[in-house]
């Protein structure tokens, strides 16, 4: 997903991290590194998240004997916050919000 997210977004970027002062136009090979870069980042940061997801979901459900929604909401609200929490507090409230919300919505589509 990651991977997927840095090709497109190098692809259709047109502010790569180039000089913008210098008048040599970018190559195709420029243009290449920008978009492994930019994959590499972005793998990194969802793989994280994932794993960090993950590994909350799992540790709460072992810890709380039981698999339900609340295992998937707890996850998400704690994963959302100390990943916005770099940016402040309210970041934090609103992360652990939205993927609390989202993983709640998830969970019940996949269970149905």
């Amino acid at each position: 997903m990651g991977a997927f997210f840095g090709v497109f977004t190098a692809a259709i970027d047109p502010n790569l991290s180039g000089d913008v002062t210098s008048s040599k136009s970018q190559t195709a090979r420029d243009i290449g590194k920008e978009m492994w870069s930019r994959t590499k980042s972005y793998g990194k940061s969802f793989g994280f998240i994932g794993l960090a997801f993950v590994g909350t979901e799992c540790s709460l459900e072992t810890y709380r004997g039981k698999s339900d929604i609340y295992n998937s909401v707890l996850s998400g609200c704690a994963v959302g916050g100390v990943t916005g929490l770099r940016a402040g507090v309210i970041p934090a409230c609103v992360g652990c919000a939205g993927f609390a919300a989202f993983s709640a919505a998830i969970d019940l589509y996949m269970k149905g």
